[in-house]
């Protein structure tokens, strides 16, 4: 028999095995060790057929599971992404497994009967290897080896100076246990209703008669029995002990949040009952969900996951941010307590895991969490919930480069069940879908809360504003508007979407600025750590005295400004407010953000200043004031998205100002007020702003009207990257004349990262089948791209991002 095996590697294939006889017969999802050139590699099961094409093929080595840990459902799935996004379908499927099922071969080396002597001529830094009996693969590495030595050891090993011995290491997180205890016979002391004080024994057997078993840390607890009672019990044979599983759970401290149902207002309640009939169906249906901020969309959602619940179903909640976690699980786990399990990378290798089997065991009905939680292990799937479905972060930056959304609705149509998409500014291609009737669009146009309204929106002109003395960046409304709110005892928010404190750092003699050394960007100053930072590749250094170009000592010009240089300016200007600044830079530990949140709405903060984090889903009553510093900072990036981008973050940080009772006010500060990204989100009024935004993207061929590629041709050497973008180029227009669009290459707009240089041609065709046919054709047909390991070619399908 033969199986095909899907290995976690970046090759769009899978693997023909023999399944060794006498075994039993293998099942989709199983996970094995297979020989893969001189390696050992763990794969799964994703194919099982009697013959194979080829004239012999090698042995499988072990069975790691006995029975499969995923479903077909989710191997079709996580084929399907495979398929569209053109990458390895064991790259997917280890993006849907939990870090805890890792698998990985320990190598241990020994010496043999050969070892060096003293006098050998090694590095230094491994002449205490002649001291040591073995070492493991992972010392080896903290000694840093080069390329030589890498060979040296490789020598050593040919020539049976070095022996190795590889060990199976699976599973990095342990099933966590805990010790019960139950009766294994009738207990022979005198346990009746006695007046007298009973002893610890006597208590402890009475709780045993009364309960089949009881947790021992429990019972010890209770009763506060020693552990040497426990002891004596079990060896006269009255007791027994054994291990049960417990499960880490993780317990993020959101805000306070109703226990019960709330009554849904005539617009909820509109959109709920079509909600409701389309889960009666039990078929597929998608519905966009556009609701203004604040209209109540998390109520609806809660209506529609109880109606999933009641109907026997599964219901999968998806939030673009693990910020947006915490305040929604608590709104889950308010209603529907330990029926909800979270999924999402901030969590601790033990606890996802225990999550992720708590959903594949079925104790869990509701998974909740960011993109990676779309291949959450459910059964009976009978809901998908798409929070924010516009936001940018459900793509994955790297391989696999999937957009979440699209998966999520994929899977809902897979599965033939509902698929709520909501946002208050959708996605452009979600918008389009509506229109063309891929999804049924629902509208919640006014706010939830009864008497509240949207806030007013005002745009102020920075080349006309006065500017506030000593406080650049904010204009005297501005300013007068931050007085008026702190007098008033409320709460305002300082929005700019730049961390650090002077994104430039310039030489005030020769004008040269300090540029990361592996990047094609300008390094932040970042004053709390008084360090210069690179934000793509994370390199930093100390603040310079002394230019590297001309070598004079000097104060360096900060150019520009960012969240500490705001913060450290409202210090000045309103010496007595409490100032909370959420950024990157601030949010230390897992529940940092959950407890700046707690902060905010226990009003011990004033004034919140931030980056987009600040912008999504929170719900603070009393922030009455939105200051918006500078509008403009995205519209300056060259990407087709940069309107639609501004429009959605302006709009959506609008939305935290007057969600209680009070009025809202929102200032935004820009030199482009003519904009129609913000003069329609001025208005709020996004039917407005996709009205003209459409006709661009129909005039320059743009999604939604045509499928869009990215490829980036990465090399070390920039002239090769070049040539290979040249190649490509040429190669993409023989294969698909008159089918596809090329565009480029050029250099990227962010040129090279990690020392790597990048060259990007674009693609766009009728459809992501189309790219995806005539790309493969370009590689690999009569003249094909050669990479070397310095190399790659990376095709990105729908990219949300073309820097």
């Amino acid at each position: 028999m033969i199986v095909e095996i899907a290995l976690v590697i970046p090759l769009r294939q899978v693997f023909d095995y023999q399944w060794p006889a006498g075994w039993n017969r293998p099942k989709l999802g199983q996970r094995v060790l297979v020989p893969f050139r001189r390696q050992k590699k763990c794969g799964l099961i994703v194919g099982i057929k009697e013959k194979t094409e080829f004239d012999s093929v090698r042995q499988v080595l072990a069975l790691l599971d006995e029975h499969p840990i995923i479903n077909s459902e989710l191997l079709d799935l996580t084929k399907w992404v495979a398929e569209y996004y053109f990458c390895g379908w064991g790259e997917v499927l280890q993006a849907a497994l939990p870090g805890g099922l890792g698998v990985h071969l320990q190598s241990e080396y020994s010496w043999g009967p050969s070892r060096p002597d003293h006098n050998s001529k090694l590095p230094e830094k491994f002449s205490g290897l002649l001291q040591r009996e073995r070492w493991t693969d992972q010392e080896w590495k903290e000694m840093n080896p080069s390329t030589t030595d890498e060979e040296l050891r490789q020598s050593w090993l040919d020539d049976g100076v070095l022996k190795v011995q590889r060990h199976l290491v699976q599973q990095r997180a342990k099933i966590k246990t805990e010790r019960w205890v139950r009766l294994k016979n009738t207990p022979s002391d005198k346990l009746g209703k006695s007046r007298r004080k009973k002893t610890k024994r006597q208590r402890l057997l009475e709780i045993l008669l009364e309960c089949d078993s009881v947790s021992w840390l429990n019972l010890r607890d209770e009763i506060k029995a020693p552990a040497s009672l426990l002891k004596q019990l079990v060896e006269e044979q009255v007791v027994e002990t054994f291990e049960e599983r417990v499960f880490r759970r993780f317990l993020p401290q959101g805000l306070p949040a109703p226990t019960s149902f709330q009554k849904l207002s005539e617009d909820q309640q509109n959109v709920w009952t079509l909600i409701e009939q389309s889960l009666d169906t039990k078929k597929y249906k998608a519905f966009l969900l556009h609701g203004v901020t604040g209209s109540g969309k998390t109520e609806v959602y809660l209506h529609a996951v109880r109606k999933c619940i009641e109907l026997e179903k599964t219901a999968l909640v998806l939030v673009p941010e693990i910020s947006l976690t915490p305040q929604l699980v608590n709104h889950f786990r308010e209603r529907f307590g330990d029926l909800v399990a979270v999924l999402h990378s901030g969590m601790d290798e033990g606890e996802r895991f225990d999550e992720w089997s708590r959903i594949q065991l079925g104790k869990a009905k509701i998974a909740i969490g960011a993109r990676s939680a779309i291949f959450a292990p459910l059964q009976k799937l009978g809901l998908v919930v798409i929070d924010e479905e516009h936001d940018q972060s459900y793509k994955q930056g790297e391989s696999p480069r999937y957009q979440g959304r699209d998966v999520a609705v994929y899977r809902a149509f897979q599965e033939k069940t509902t698929v709520i998409l909501g946002s208050a500014t959708p996605s452009i291609e979600s918008w389009q879908n509506s229109r063309t009737g891929k999804y049924h669009l629902l509208e919640l146009p006014s706010r939830a809360l009864t008497g509240a309204k949207l806030p007013e929106v005002e745009l102020l002109d920075l080349r006309q504003q006065p500017r506030q003395s000593g406080c650049y960046f904010f204009t005297k409304e501005l300013v007068k508007a931050l007085r008026i709110c702190l007098q008033k005892k409320e709460q305002a928010i300082i929005f700019l979407n730049r961390r650090g404190y002077a994104p430039v750092v310039q030489c005030p003699e020769c004008e040269n600025t300090i540029n990361c050394d592996a990047c094609s960007l300008s390094l932040v100053y970042h004053q709390s750590s008084e360090k210069l930072r690179c934000h793509q590749c994370d390199y930093t250094q100390a603040f310079l005295k002394i230019c590297p170009n001309c070598g004079t000592q000097t104060a360096m010009r900060l150019l520009g400004t960012g969240t500490e240089q705001i913060e450290q300016d409202l210090r000045v200007v309103f010496p007595e407010a409490r100032l909370l600044r959420m950024d990157r830079d601030t949010l230390h530990g897992k529940h940092a953000l959950s407890e700046m949140q707690q902060k905010i709405h226990r009003h011990e903060v004033d004034i919140v200043i931030g980056t987009q984090l600040v912008t999504k889903g929170h719900d603070f009553p009393n922030v009455t004031l939105v200051g918006v510093l500078l509008a403009d900072l995205g519209l300056n990036l060259p990407d087709f998205r940069s309107a639609e981008r501004t429009f959605q973050l302006l709009t959506q940080v609008a939305g935290r100002a007057g969600r209680g009772e009070k009025p809202g006010r929102v200032l935004i500060q820009t030199n482009n007020p003519h904009h129609h990204s913000l003069r329609t989100a001025q208005l709020q009024d996004y039917e407005s702003f996709v009205n003209q935004e459409l006709p661009l993207r129909e005039r320059f061929r743009q999604p939604p009207f045509m499928s869009l590629a990215s490829v980036l041709c990465i090399s070390r050497d920039e002239h090769r990257a070049k040539d290979l973008a040249l190649s490509l180029r040429q190669n993409l227009r023989s294969n698909g004349l008159g089918q596809v669009i090329c565009q480029g290459p050029a250099e990227a707009p962010i040129r090279r990262i990690n020392h790597r240089f990048r060259w990007q041609v674009l693609i766009k065709a009728s459809s992501a089948g189309l790219i995806r046919k005539i790309f493969e054709k370009s590689l690999l047909g009569p003249e094909p791209l050669i990479c070397s390991r310095e190399e790659n070619i990376i095709l990105d399908i729908d990219p949300q991002h073309l820097m």
